[in-house]
């Protein structure tokens, strides 16, 4: 985002250095940091970052064309620290991210245009989080989210084979389905394969003649709202089956 990119020669104007796509400067500001501003072919500032010892470190910039700030981003020893703030080009918020240590955590805030709150989407690690919030202009909530459904298919009598389909409602064309197993105190994440339809979940049991199933099944699915969001949801099961054949 903020590049340091190499000269294309040597020549400097004053404190600009000439580079492939405009100019760049290195100046000390007030604090005593050292900055770096890149400025387009007409010499208008795009962007600005400090860093320390060779590394972002510090409040970086990029600008529109207009000269409104398109978005401030902290760094911290090279890395994305604090809250990364985007705006549209009318200066009203767009985004706001809380990074730590370089990844996503905390709550990513989305905004409407005119400065109201659109979303707010957990994430821990980078990775997006169960408790989407999305809302309308008014400020009140959607409630249109898909929920998490499942349905047995009994194949005892032929097959000794029983199903447990898992789905979402209303239907979404991308879904990852994930079934949560504890081991040794550890949740793991195993991926389940989809069956005979697509967004729907299988998972398929052998059960023997005079045999009896009983298992609690936690469920995680991973897609996306019609409105663009991540969305984490999870949902436990208690299946219990006897094969009477």
């Amino acid at each position: 985002m903020f590049s340091m990119s190499s000269c294309r020669n040597s020549s400097e104007n004053g404190n600009l250095i000439e580079t492939k796509h405009g100019w760049k400067e290195y100046i000390v500001n007030q604090q005593g940091d050292s900055v770096m501003i890149i400025y387009n072919l007409e010499k208008e500032k795009t962007s600005e970052v400090t860093f320390k010892d060779g590394l972002y470190d510090g409040i970086g910039y990029n600008y529109y064309s207009n000269g409104n700030i398109k978005n401030e981003i902290h760094y911290k020893k090279g890395r994305k620290e604090g809250i990364t703030k985007w705006f549209y080009e009318n200066g009203k918020p767009y985004r706001f991210t809380m990074y730590k240590y370089g990844r996503k955590n905390g709550i990513r805030k989305i905004f409407y245009k005119d400065g109201n709150l659109k979303a707010e989407i957990p994430y821990k690690d980078d990775e997006p989080q169960a408790g989407l919030k999305e809302y309308r202009k008014d400020g009140t909530l959607f409630t249109d989210q898909p929920k998490i459904y499942f349905r047995e298919i009994d194949m005892l009598a032929y097959e000794d084979k029983y199903y447990l389909e898992v789905y979402l409602k209303p239907k979404r064309k991308k879904v990852e389905f994930y079934r949560i197993k504890k081991i040794d105190g550890e949740e793991f994440e195993i991926g389940l394969p989809e069956g005979t339809k697509k967004g729907v979940a299988r998972i398929t049991y052998l059960i023997r003649p005079g045999d009896v199933l009983m298992q609690k099944l936690k469920i995680k699915v991973v897609t996306t709202t019609k409105h663009g969001n991540p969305l984490v949801l999870y949902k436990t099961y208690n299946l219990a089956v006897e094969n009477r054949f």
